[in-house]
């Protein structure tokens, strides 16, 4: 009888246990279903107003919702979305922050992923127009050399009717004279500048020797019914001047003067976004103001200037940022673009 009591007293344990077990599993399955995994990787957002950000995105798995909670309860500084699927959309909508977005990812009715990130907003960034732009011409004009064109040659044979004249040019006096007929391969243009030019190239060269074939400061040639006298340096400082009876037989005045670079037009001005500056150097003629955009444009990006340029109207242009800051004008002629 004794032993028939405790056998089933025995039973009882074990079964006792058994439940315990099984009710210790629920526990400990439950307590793991309950667990809360931080979300990782989201990232504080600064954006301006009206602007969006959707750089925080979450990985959803089957089943798996996304719920957002902003701080910002009347959405007076921001509203936040999911759009779509997994991203979260956050749109500016005055200035102000930070505020705390709560990003929780839930499954069956339970929270199993949470994190957090701020959100800033700045004020709408300020563009800059320009002034009407109504001439594109910021061309350099480069230096020239001193010459003389020709009247045109209408004798093809000075035999029995010679004629002289001498070139003057720094210190230089190159004797010119023609008394032969002109050679007919080749229009009366082309023969006499080759006849010019053949007696410089001989003045050097009795005066020089060899050298004065690279030391020589003049040249002639032709072309149709015309020929030209010129000097090889340009600027200024080079001239010649023609002298002797029949100088006016070929030509209508006699003294010739080149011209330096003429930068007069160029214009040059900055654009900062307050950390990289573009120089934005205008040395050409812009046949449209869309052309003009264009290459302030590619300087703002090659210098990695968070800027943009756009076209108002038919002659001006909108500078406007790209991302949170202000725009910087500067530069010598910075004025005559903008108030």
């Amino acid at each position: 009888m004794a032993r028939r009591w405790v056998d089933e007293a025995g039973s009882k344990t074990a079964e006792q246990l058994a439940d315990a077990k099984d009710t210790l599993n629920l526990a400990v399955n439950a307590f793991e279903k309950s667990k809360v995994v931080a979300l990782t990787g989201l990232e504080n957002v600064t954006i301006a107003s009206t602007a969006t950000d959707s750089s925080n995105r979450i990985t959803l798995e089957n089943g798996e919702t996304l719920v957002l909670t902003s701080s910002d309860i009347t959405n007076a500084v921001a509203t936040v979305t999911e759009d779509p699927n997994g991203t979260v959309k956050v749109t500016g909508v005055g200035a102000g922050g930070p505020i705390t977005i709560v990003v929780q990812v839930k499954k069956d009715g339970q929270i199993i992923k949470s994190g957090t990130f701020t959100v800033n907003v700045t004020s709408t960034p300020t563009s800059i127009t320009s002034k009407s732009i109504t001439n594109l011409d910021f061309s350099t004009v480069q230096a020239t050399q001193a010459k003389l064109v020709s009247k045109p040659v209408t004798l093809g044979d000075f035999t029995g009717n010679r004629k002289d004249f001498t070139i003057v040019v720094g210190g230089e006096r190159i004797p010119i004279s023609i008394y032969w007929p002109l050679s007919t391969d080749f229009s009366k243009g082309a023969a006499m500048g080759s006849v010019v030019d053949s007696h410089i190239q001989d003045y050097f060269y009795q005066k020089y020797g060899n050298n004065g074939f690279s030391i020589r400061t003049v040249g002639a040639f032709g072309f149709d019914d015309t020929f030209q006298i010129n000097t090889f340096q340009t600027g200024s400082a080079s001239s010649f001047t023609l002298e002797g009876k029949d100088w006016s037989y070929f030509f209508e005045q006699s003294s010739a003067q080149g011209t330096d670079i003429d930068t007069s037009k160029n214009r040059t001005f900055t654009i900062s976004d307050g950390t990289a500056t573009a120089t934005i150097q205008l040395t050409s003629k812009f046949e449209t103001i869309d052309a003009l955009i264009n290459h302030i444009n590619n300087r703002l990006t090659n210098a990695g200037v968070k800027a943009n340029v756009e076209k108002v109207g038919t002659s001006q242009f909108k500078i406007s940022p790209t991302a949170t800051g202000s725009i910087v004008l500067g530069g010598a002629n910075k004025n005559d673009f903008f108030n």
